[in-house]
């Protein structure tokens, strides 16, 4: 992910683009103690058992997909904070 501060001078703004997005902030400072956070995150270690616990939700949809092996985006539970 590229990221980067940009200044907005017709707005009078800071800009962090992380590639397609981007978040204003009205100081510099403001800006890059974002950039600092953000990038601190980015390079920690990471683990799957960290960021989401992957189960599947009971019910006819999760039982059919059981048996069939699929897991659909809606019968998975990931609600771990990282």
């Amino acid at each position: 992910m590229n990221v980067y501060v940009e200044k907005h001078t017709e707005h009078d703004r800071w800009w962090v683009r992380m590639d397609e997005w981007r978040v204003s902030f009205s100081t510099a400072v403001e800006a890059n103690q974002f950039v600092e956070r953000l990038t601190t995150r980015l390079n920690a270690p990471h683990s799957l058992d960290m960021l989401a616990d992957c189960s599947p939700r009971t019910g006819a949809t999760g039982a059919r997909n059981a048996r069939n092996g699929v897991k659909a985006q809606g019968d998975l539970h990931c609600a771990k904070e990282a």
